[in-house]
C-alpha cells in the first residue's frame, strides 16, 4: 500500500509570493515593493499579484512530475512550476 505525499507548506510569508509581481517585479519569494523599489510591503502583497495567484491556484499543473490539481500548490517546489504560469496566464477563448 502507498501513502500519500504529504503536501508542503508554502514558505513565504503570504502564498502569493510564490509568483513574481508583474506591478513592482518583485521576484519569487520576495515582499512587494513601493513604486521607487525602497520599502517592503509587510502588510500584504499587490492586487496584481494577488489576482496572478488566484488564476494560477485554478489551474492545474501540466508538469508531468507534478500534476497538482486546480486549488493545490505545486507539490515538488514551494514555487509554482514555470510551465503552470505560463498556462495560467495564457489567455484562452471560449464561446
Amino acid at each position: 500500500m502507498t501513502t500519500p505525499v504529504a503536501r508542503q507548506r508554502i514558505p513565504y510569508r503570504f502564498a502569493p509570493m510564490a509568483v513574481q509581481c508583474t506591478w513592482c517585479r518583485a521576484r519569487v519569494g520576495v515582499l512587494c515593493t513601493n513604486q521607487r523599489g525602497t520599502a517592503d510591503r509587510r502588510r500584504d502583497v499587490h492586487g496584481h499579484r494577488q489576482t496572478d495567484w488566484i488564476r494560477l491556484m485554478s489551474t492545474q499543473c501540466p508538469e508531468s512530475i507534478c500534476q497538482a490539481p486546480a486549488g493545490q500548490p505545486c507539490t515538488i517546489t514551494p514555487d509554482a512550476h514555470q510551465a503552470r504560469i505560463t498556462a495560467a496566464l495564457t489567455p484562452t477563448t471560449r464561446p
